[in-house]
């Protein structure tokens, strides 16, 4: 149960490696000490149907709010379903990222779950994530999560483990306009899982493109972003080698 990790659109398109990037809301999720780094209010929403719907409408939808709290750091709160009418999964996160010093930041999240099956009933879990964030040399960063640290369940079987996972990340920005990020994330007794990805905009406010590869299982991803200074509409698609498409439709708004 929640296996599809929760990424952003923006995360999506570089492939899901994003733990040394997370300057937006989508640091929720994915590295929490990020959040520091956000400059003002931000918002972002997206619509992400999983392998092409599997012919049920699986699909996920996702909400986040950040909001800068002066010395108390950046704020945030996310929610998201996913699933179809037998089966769906939907959790809350409260995020909150803090500057230690300058160019290194920390944060933690705090997650509900709530998983409901038809003709069963619903199940409840919380979860603690921590993260860190460091700018090395101007062009280089590191990021560091640790996800559901607390070792989280829904239910008693085995099946009930909430998916834990240790990731670091490392990118590099030689430019504003060029992201470039590598990912290693570890679940405990699985492979590592190797992230890489691009972002290049090409037109200052206006268009962005990316693209990136994961590994285990090993897929492909493109993504691009496309608006005006404030308001942006992202897209991305991905491969799977067995499944369908997932494609992943969103919009942020940087206030």
């Amino acid at each position: 149960m929640f296996e599809q990790g929760w990424t952003s659109v923006r995360a999506d398109g570089m492939g899901g490696a994003f733990v040394a990037v997370a300057d937006d809301p989508g640091a929720l999720a994915m590295n929490p000490a990020g959040l520091y780094r956000l400059a003002g209010p931000a918002m972002a929403g997206s619509y992400k149907l999983l392998f092409g719907g599997l012919g049920v409408n699986l699909h996920s939808a996702s909400a986040g709010f950040c909001i800068p709290a002066g010395r108390a750091g950046v704020m945030g709160i996310a929610l998201r379903e996913t699933g179809f009418e037998l089966h769906s999964e939907r959790t809350v996160r409260f995020g909150h990222g803090l500057k230690l010093a300058e160019g290194i930041g920390v944060g933690y999240g705090l997650a509900g779950y709530n998983l409901y099956q038809k003709g069963v009933g619903s199940g409840y879990g919380f979860g603690l994530d921590v993260g860190m964030f460091a700018q090395v040399y101007r062009v280089w960063t590191l990021g560091f999560s640790a996800r559901n640290l607390n070792l989280p369940r829904i239910g008693t079987g085995p099946e009930g483990d909430l998916p834990r996972a240790l990731a670091f990340g490392i990118g590099y920005s030689p430019k504003p306009y060029i992201h470039s990020a590598l990912d290693l994330e570890k679940e405990p007794g699985k492979g590592t899982r190797v992230r890489v990805g691009q972002e290049l905009r090409i037109v200052q406010d206006h268009l962005t493109l990316r693209a990136g590869i994961s590994t285990l299982p090993v897929c492909m991803a493109f993504g691009l972003r496309a608006g005006i200074k404030s308001v942006g509409l992202d897209y991305a698609l991905k491969t799977h080698p067995e499944l369908g498409l997932t494609h992943d439709f969103g919009i942020a708004v940087e206030f």
